[in-house]
């Protein structure tokens, strides 16, 4: 009952920051222009007269593709089928499980490093506007907040790292090991695919877990101007471990949220015909939408577990 209570308070409070969530979708939009530009001005000069473009908007050319791959260099290496439609979820969800982050050219780890310390701040700035009993959003209260509580938040997440790269390098090490041990001694493929999955969702589950504990810690610095990092992340740890099944309950009913959204993206994508400029631009809609989704419901989350600490504290 207390999960579905801070539930719907948090979607009521998210409801009164709409402007907040607006300025969060501008500010993604404006970064991920970053890496749109200059693969759109590369792909633009490969294109260049021929029917390559044509082919592209039909279905993708690999043809073309193999041609591309073989002088592309730092951004354009990425560029594949992968990226295009529910692949790019997929291949992302693959790539955060298997920590593949450090394989990426150098251009991309800088920025994701950089759209880390972004979220790092803009964190500040959601959590202060969520903090008052009837949120109201106004830039200079956002701003001041992310100013303020930017470089605590910076040191929970790079405590926070050290969980994660435990979790992908050491345990994810060690999963790999005995599925290749698996492999060696098994007669089909089946086994060593089953027991994969499982230990991909079970990795995935704890880096999830982790994620939530560290959002209580930067809850408890807001709600408490906490100044102490380990002490806030320690007791962070308490507090889900005490209230275990109440804090995963409502992270998971919002995961749950965010997992039917995304179905329902891939499948109105997917009936979109990108052959022409309307339908492109259509299909460009629908993945705005989806993105702002995802901030309304990081949004959402936030406040969702403010009001549940709130509650149990």
């Amino acid at each position: 009952m207390r999960v579905l209570l801070n539930f719907v308070k948090g979607f009521s409070a998210t409801g009164k920051t709409l402007r907040m969530v607006l300025l969060l979708f501008v500010i993604n939009l404006l970064f991920s222009m970053i890496l749109a530009f200059p693969m759109y001005s590369s792909l633009k000069s490969s294109f260049g007269q021929s029917l390559v473009g044509e082919n592209m908007a039909e279905g993708f050319d690999y043809l073309w593709w193999g041609e591309f791959m073989d002088s592309a260099k730092g951004l354009e290496t990425t560029f594949s089928p992968s990226i295009i439609g529910k692949g790019a979820i997929l291949n992302n969800l693959e790539n955060l499980i298997q920590f593949r982050f450090f394989v990426l050219p150098s251009v991309i780890i800088i920025l994701g490093i950089l759209y880390l310390l972004l979220h790092t701040f803009l964190a500040g700035g959601i959590l202060s506007i969520f903090m008052k009993d009837t949120p109201r959003f106004s830039m200079k209260e956002f701003f001041n907040g992310a100013g303020t509580y930017f470089i605590r938040f910076f040191l929970l997440m790079l405590i926070s790292w050290v969980f994660f790269f435990f979790i992908g390098s050491f345990l994810g090490g060690q999963f790999n090991r005995i599925i290749n041990n698996v492999s060696k001694n098994s007669l089909s493929e089946v086994t060593p695919f089953y027991l994969g999955l499982l230990f991909s969702a079970i990795i995935f589950f704890l880096l999830l877990f982790i994620q939530m504990v560290f959002d209580y810690g930067r809850i408890k610095i807001v709600l408490e101007d906490s100044r102490n990092v380990l002490r806030s992340a320690s007791e962070a740890f308490v507090f889900v471990f005490k209230h275990l099944g109440s804090t995963l309950g409502l992270y998971y009913l919002i995961f749950l949220v965010n997992v039917v959204i995304t179905l329902i993206y891939v499948l109105l994508k997917g009936l979109v015909p990108q052959s022409a400029f309307l339908t492109v631009f259509i299909a460009f809609l629908i993945q705005q939408v989806f993105i702002f989704a995802i901030i309304w419901l990081r949004c959402w989350l936030y406040s969702s577990q403010m009001e549940l600490y709130r509650y149990l504290k």
